[in-house]
């Protein structure tokens, strides 16, 4: 397990609902104005306002159609975001939404079409679950993976892949008062298709099944990312309120409306969209992220603060959202961790709570944690901006693959060979040799 270091507050850019098209950065996209203006707001009252700018969060439709060339140029932008606050283009983290999903995979399959209605037309959430669980353990047909083949070569590379061996990811960030922020980045789309809008009918309901519901675990507080707010999700009354009890903040996309909703003991945002449909009510929105902890009667306090930018009315640049509750310039919220987890988890005949007595987690996923010495996040990175010969002379290299292997490579047996690095300490090793090809390759 790596080193963590402890962080007094952490600082995030939150994007939603970019959708970038293949047009994007043409000589008549208008929209290149927008987004340069959000990197210009950055550089200007985002360096002067923000502390420990760790990453930056996307909640979904990062492309418009699930292309690549999309990608490709959505890679570009956020590398210019990262590049603001000098981290590293690793530290982004993505969710994918109803656009990252090629529709084009979709309509051309019947058995991918034919898999997502067996989920969709499923009466309980159980049932559902089951149905779900028999299509993604079909190693020979993955069919609810397929669809975002391409956000998934695009997102690999920050670890927010999606696929039968993890349905979704998580990031773990260490704050004062030996709390954890947990990152949670869970897929809202495996059953986007063409149905999804029909006219004369209410939108079609997105599948979110009980394996994604984030653990209980103690000293975490819970970040949760979806694309797909809780008004859009089939079986909502079974999973919502759990949902609720581990999910302290929640971000989501999708809606291309602002709104914030605060209670006793969760700060939910339903973000706005930096790309929304141009219409008269036309808006473009993105937010900056705080959080922080504290401790009160010997009980832990998670921090949130929520800091709404808006395009201005000539759409020259953006600024401090006016709309905000209280005319102020942020949205300011406290969690009493310890006393939620208690309300969540204590027998209500014990008066003592004890939390060394707690271990709900359920499910174990590898976490990588912050680190000096190494930056696992970065050697993904890297390693994935190299050619697919060059990934194969590294792996071979460090026998981390073997020759014969090598020929039928794909991406499940390149993360098997990452992690047989991470497990014969050879990260460094490894990084060094992606250092040493990419210098070649200039």
């Amino acid at each position: 397990m790596n080193e963590v270091k402890n962080l007094a507050q952490l600082s995030f850019i939150h994007l939603s609902d970019i959708h970038f098209v293949k047009s994007s950065n043409d000589p008549s996209d208008i929209d290149k104005d927008l987004r340069d203006a959000i990197i210009t707001d950055l550089e200007i009252n985002g360096r002067e306002n923000l502390e420990n700018v760790t990453g930056i969060l996307v909640t979904g439709d990062i492309a418009f159609s699930g292309n690549r060339k999309e990608y490709e140029i959505a890679k570009e932008y956020l590398n210019r975001v990262c590049s603001v606050f000098h981290i590293n283009p690793s530290d982004v983290y993505c969710v994918p939404g109803n656009h990252d999903v090629n529709q084009s995979v979709v309509s051309g399959s019947d058995l991918i079409f034919a898999a997502q209605n067996a989920v969709d037309e499923k009466k309980t959430i159980d049932d559902a679950d089951k149905t779900f669980s028999k299509y993604i353990s079909d190693n020979n047909f993955n069919a609810l993976f397929k669809p975002i083949d391409e956000y998934n070569e695009f997102a690999k590379r920050f670890e927010c892949d999606i696929s039968s061996d993890k349905i979704f990811w998580q990031k773990d960030f260490m704050l004062e008062e030996n709390l954890k922020l947990r990152v949670v980045g869970i897929n809202s789309s495996f059953l986007s298709n063409r149905t999804d809008h029909q006219k004369d009918k209410p939108d079609r309901l997105m599948y979110i099944g009980q394996a994604q519901i984030p653990c209980y675990e103690t000293d975490v507080a819970t970040l949760l990312m979806c694309h797909h707010p809780p008004q859009c999700w089939k079986f909502k009354d079974d999973i919502l309120q759990r949902i609720n009890k581990r999910a302290d903040i929640q971000l989501y996309g999708h809606m291309h409306s602002q709104s914030v909703e605060i209670m006793d003991e969760n700060a939910i945002l339903y973000s706005g969209a930096v790309h929304p449909t141009r219409t008269v009510d036309w808006l473009p929105r993105y937010n900056w992220i705080t959080i922080s902890s504290k401790t009160e009667n010997n009980e832990r306090i998670l921090k949130i603060e929520i800091y709404p930018r808006c395009l201005t009315a000539d759409r020259d640049s953006f600024t401090i959202d006016s709309t905000s509750p209280l005319g102020e310039n942020h949205i300011f919220h406290e969690i009493n961790i310890d006393h939620k987890r208690k309300s969540a988890l204590q027998d209500r005949k014990r008066e003592v709570f004890v939390k060394d007595e707690i271990d709900l987690c359920t499910q174990s996923i590898s976490v990588t944690e912050t680190s000096e010495s190494i930056d696992e996040r970065k050697i993904i990175y890297d390693f994935y901006e190299i050619s697919w010969i060059d990934q194969i002379d590294i792996l071979t290299q460090l026998s981390l693959i073997t020759k014969e292997t090598s020929t039928t490579l794909d991406s499940k047996m390149i993360g098997e060979a990452i992690n047989r690095a991470r497990e014969q300490d050879k990260l460094l090793e490894l990084h060094k040799k992606i250092l040493n090809k990419m210098e070649e390759n200039l």
